[in-house]
């Protein structure tokens, strides 16, 4: 008895040993490779890359994930507009980002009040015009004709001229006059660039209080 076991254990050994060395390798490999490839996820998709295709791919994925930046320009402020859009701007800490740039405008068109004769009656007319909702104008007080006049604003073309009077009667002012008169305006203008979409909405939202004021997208300089 004893021999019988010591003689099927020595068998179930050497079986053993012999899959270990791969001795009966020929006899499963045909069923063996199909189940290898049916684990494979898309075996017949699989790419090797070189080393330079395999950069490509990281260049390519490195970009997606880099944020995009944007660039605007901000036109046509009026010194004091520019002061306190300036003010406005400082809390983005925008730096070298920013450019600003002064221009002269020749505009050749005012919209404006006659004289009112002193200096008294041209300020009670400035009270008035203020509780009409008019805030754009300033008292004339240089030695011509108009001095105690008032200036509605200067514009570029007639139709732009003729299109503030109409706003103007619209608010009850209808005494105000246009004449051509060559008046040269600093306009200043910004550039803004290189921003995320949190600076981009900032700006957007600081351009709001300013409806006069154009504004376009721009490329930036270090694209």
């Amino acid at each position: 008895m004893l021999r019988f076991f010591f003689w099927a254990l020595l068998i179930i050994n050497a079986i053993l040993l012999s899959f270990n060395f791969g001795l009966f390798d020929s006899m499963f490999e045909n069923t063996r490779e199909p189940l290898r490839m049916k684990a494979e996820k898309n075996p017949d998709k699989i790419k090797l890359l070189n080393a330079n295709e395999a950069q490509d791919l990281i260049d390519a994925q490195t970009k997606k994930a880099e944020p995009i930046l944007a660039c605007l320009e901000v036109s046509g402020f009026t010194a004091a507009e520019g002061k306190s859009f300036d003010e406005k701007l400082k809390p983005l800490a925008l730096a070298e980002r920013l450019t600003r740039t002064e221009l002269a405008e020749v505009a050749t068109n005012m919209v404006y009040l006659p004289s009112l004769g002193s200096k008294d009656a041209a300020e009670k007319k400035a009270a008035q015009l203020r509780k009409l909702g008019v805030t754009e104008f300033y008292i004339v007080q240089d030695q011509t004709p108009l001095r105690w006049g008032i200036s509605l604003g200067v514009f570029k073309t007639p139709e732009a001229a003729k299109t503030h009077l109409a706003n103007l009667a619209k608010k009850g002012l209808k005494e105000a006059k246009l004449a051509p008169r060559s008046v040269s305006a600093a306009k200043i203008n910004y550039r803004l660039e290189n921003l995320n979409e949190e600076e981009k909405q900032a700006i957007i939202q600081i351009k709001s209080a300013f409806p006069q004021i154009q504004s376009q997208a721009c490329k930036s300089s270090s694209e």
